[in-house]
């Protein structure tokens, strides 16, 4: 059996992969891993910002700070963007309160669950240059959107699964029973792991370019959120104002594109 992915490890170690897997029981000659480095030139190809000024997740004013990023990302630096929810609720009051002031610069804003299919917001946000596609669970893994097309990546909050689900519930109890704490061992484990699918919806090819902002203050604020900048291939900027995060964007554009 072969497990291939660009995703299977967390700071190139595949330890939780193999744990999760029943895989570290087996004898070690019995088992054969690898951890090889990316083909893509990050440091220059990405950057990743991290804004200390965003409240917390969990507060009431988060929905209309993610809100006023997102558009103001739209009108003042332009670029294809795709703002990856982990909620469909969160998603359409985005999509309602940016949706008129994008139409009025004529910037074609595009919702999953509201404009049509995963697929056919793919292709429409392939082909219109400089749109917003708003995207939840479909739209961490799996959408290859190569080129100039996205250049911009939202990933608006951590990607936890929900406490509640069986499975998940599941696991987690089976992590107690071993006097683990599930939040520690499963929970943060497998959120970073599809963080970084998520992170990987922007690099494609080697002349990619793209900014990813974490609007999830958590990555600067607990040690466990330090973990998901840590378990990026490139390293992060952070961020106490949105006019210089907006700034720096567009500066780090103009720089990119003369050196292209």
């Amino acid at each position: 059996i072969v497990f291939a992915s660009a995703t299977l490890g967390i700071r190139g170690k595949l330890v939780y992969f193999l744990r999760r897997m029943g895989l570290d029981i087996l004898p070690d000659d019995r088992v054969q891993s690898i951890c090889l480095g990316s083909p893509f030139d990050y440091e220059n190809q990405a950057l990743v910002c991290a804004p200390q000024f965003m409240p917390s997740p969990k507060s009431s004013e988060f929905q209309d700070a993610v809100d006023g990023i997102i558009k103001e990302l739209a009108l003042k630096v332009n670029r294809g963007t795709l703002g990856l929810f982990t909620s469909y609720s969160m998603l359409n009051r985005t999509y309602n309160a940016i949706k008129i002031d994008l139409q009025s610069e004529s910037i074609t804003l595009l919702g999953q669950g509201v404009d049509g299919t995963r697929a056919s917001i793919t292709e429409r946000f392939k082909t219109d240059r400089g749109s917003v596609l708003l995207g939840t669970d479909s739209f961490w893994e799996g959408v290859d959107i190569p080129g100039d097309a996205l250049e911009i990546l939202c990933i608006v909050r951590l990607p936890f699964a929900v406490p509640s689900e069986p499975l998940v519930a599941a696991h987690m109890e089976e992590i107690e029973k071993q006097g683990k704490n599930p939040f520690l061992h499963y929970s943060v484990p497998e959120a970073i792991l599809k963080f970084r699918q998520g992170f990987g919806r922007l690099i494609r090819n080697k002349s990619d370019r793209g900014i990813v902002i974490v609007l999830d203050s958590r990555v600067t604020s607990t040690q466990y959120g330090k973990a998901f900048l840590e378990a990026l291939p490139v390293t992060h900027k952070s961020f106490r104002t949105p006019q210089d995060m907006i700034k720096t964007i567009q500066t780090w554009f103009k720089e990119t594109e003369r050196v292209a």
